[in-house]
């Protein structure tokens, strides 16, 4: 037979073991929560699979009608699941302003490991300017030093589009780089 002693030891015992671990749980929630939001760990892919230029015309036309240039960014996990479209600038009539610096810091604390440019021409017209593809170019060469994939460019006309990977100009824009680094 315990003596009461004995019983009251016993009982605190496991009481304590019990709120140490309610403690030591509610820690490891807390720390979860706080390196999920530092590291920025991102949820489940939130869209469909973008593999072909013409699903990722489809998920942003509504965008080829606006009366500015809007460049979006389209972030996708290592199977091209769209993990979010972010608009990242919205410009005039015939230019926006891209900030590469803002486009990988978006990447990063999204944990994307691969990226779609996506923008409008109000004029209807896709082909791409000088200028377009000059910050192609240099996002592309950017992207490479970073690790993270450069899938497309794609630039929205009135019911049509260009794809600078389908032209073959993401290829050239690597080979040039990568000719220059040498």
């Amino acid at each position: 037979m315990t003596t009461g002693k004995a019983m009251l030891r016993s009982r605190w015992t496991e009481e304590t073991e019990s709120f140490q671990m309610i403690k030591t749980k509610h820690t490891y929630t807390k720390l979860d929560a706080s390196l999920s939001f530092r590291v920025g760990v991102t949820a489940a892919p939130v869209g469909p699979k973008l593999d072909r230029p013409g699903l990722v015309y489809e998920a942003t036309k509504e965008y080829a009608e606006a009366d500015r240039e809007i460049m979006l960014l389209i972030m996708v996990d290592a199977k091209n699941q769209m993990l979010s479209i972010e608009t990242h600038s919205v410009g005039a009539v015939d230019n926006a302003a891209i900030y590469p610096r803002e486009i990988f810091r978006s990447l990063l604390l999204k944990n994307a490991s691969s990226f779609i440019l996506v923008h409008n021409h109000p004029s209807g017209d896709p082909e791409p300017s000088f200028a377009d593809k000059e910050i192609t170019r240099d996002v592309l060469q950017g992207a490479h030093v970073l690790g993270i994939k450069l899938l497309d460019h794609v630039i929205l006309g009135r019911g049509c589009y260009f794809s600078m990977a389908d032209k073959g100009l993401l290829e050239s824009f690597k080979l040039d780089y990568l000719s220059c680094k040498r």
